[in-house]
């Protein structure tokens, strides 16, 4: 037995760093539909402005010889707050001098992979952001659906594009005869996880498909590659600390990253609605003055009315939003546009309400102070 320290008894931090910088990426499941961006490592600030794309919205019906409004294709900014993501791991003498497996490639793996997490949980909320002219609604996961949603990608419906769904969503969908088996995609796979594809759309089963209980949704999402960015703020670091008194070396792994929705055409969301919504100002609703004594609510393109529902109003003097999931709302005017004045008179409060076009039933609501004009 030698009686020299070899390298062979040391934790090396560049080595463990390379082997977990190699191993980075292999479990973030969006990660081949972001594009990654290191133009800002080492720039200071931890909120950082990026360029977005904006939906500009719908298409309006034109009479011949009617004037086209024009509206602007906004390349817009979005704030974004880089995050760091870390976590240690203790690796004792005797497990690493023991011989029995390969602790220090099992800690960079496990250290690679709890930092991949972070990164998809975060990606994953970043999609939970797109706003309702995006979705499409519906109860269930089912072929014809998918079909249905996709209209939304206008021209733009040709491409590579995933859906990410839950493994029921999944059971549903392979049994429809539209399916195609993941082995007779061959080299079109944009990821070794894709499991079959459905209507052009890869399919990735994710468990992060669930309800989501602060937004009173769950939603299925199909993506096209480019969506979303993710942007480095500093390369992954690993440091390690010896603690003689215990005979051991704790290796610690961190990356500061920020991730943001580049271009909100590039996702549609099959979304159903478990609960009403109460809405924030970062919606973009709010009111406007208009004429002396008139107002006018302003709901922007990104949450414009999807399918099958629309925004109404109730005018009143109290600052309590309004709307019970499921129970119909009364006394509601139809929402027509962001430049139709409205009569406030003696009200306050301007109550803005998505509702299903059939039956008036609420599912996000907000209220706001209405601003008139003097």
């Amino acid at each position: 037995m030698s009686e020299y320290t070899l390298k062979a008894n040391l934790v090396i931090p560049e080595v463990i760093a390379d082997l977990v910088e190699t191993k980075l990426g292999d479990n973030i499941t969006l990660l081949p539909l972001a594009e990654e961006d290191n133009t800002l490592v080492g720039q200071p600030g931890d909120t950082l402005k990026f360029p977005a794309f904006k939906y500009i919205g719908k298409a309006a019906v034109v009479n011949e010889n009617g004037q086209i409004v024009t509206g602007k294709l906004e390349a817009g900014t979005v704030q974004a707050t880089v995050h760091k993501y870390a976590k240690g791991i203790s690796i004792t003498d005797e497990a690493r001098l023991s011989g029995h497996g390969d602790p220090m490639g099992e800690a960079a793996k496990q250290l690679a992979r709890a930092i991949d997490q972070g990164v998809d949980d975060e990606l994953f909320g970043v999609l939970n952001s797109v706003g309702v002219s995006r979705k499409h609604i519906n109860t269930t996961i089912s072929a014809d659906n998918i079909a249905d949603a996709l209209v939304l990608f206008g021209e733009d419906l040709t491409g590579d594009k995933v859906l990410l769904t839950d493994a029921a969503g999944f059971a549903a969908l392979r049994k429809d005869g539209d399916y195609i088996r993941a082995s007779d995609l061959g080299q079109r796979m944009i990821t070794d996880d894709v499991v079959g594809e459905i209507w052009g759309c890869q399919i990735l089963i994710s468990n992060k498909i669930k309800t989501d209980t602060t937004v009173n949704e769950k939603n299925h999402f199909i993506v096209k590659p480019g969506a979303l960015r993710l942007v480095n703020k500093r390369g992954t670091q690993v440091e390690v600390q010896r603690e003689a008194d215990y005979m051991r070396d704790n290796v610690f792994a961190s990356k500061h990253c920020a991730a943001y929705l580049y271009d909100a055409s590039k996702v549609v969301a099959l979304t159903e609605f478990t609960g009403l919504q109460v809405l924030t100002a970062a919606s973009g609703i709010e009111t406007v003055a208009g004429a002396s004594g008139k107002t006018k609510i302003v709901i922007p393109n990104v949450m414009a009315a999807p399918a099958g529902y629309k925004w109404v109003y109730i005018l009143d003097q109290s600052a309590s939003d309004v709307g019970t999931f499921g129970t119909a709302v009364s006394g509601d005017t139809d929402w027509t546009s962001s430049a139709t004045e409205i009569s406030a008179s003696t009200n306050t409060y301007a109550h803005i309400i998505l509702v299903n076009s059939t039956d008036d039933k609420p599912v996000k609501t907000i209220t706001v102070a209405v601003n008139a004009g003097a």
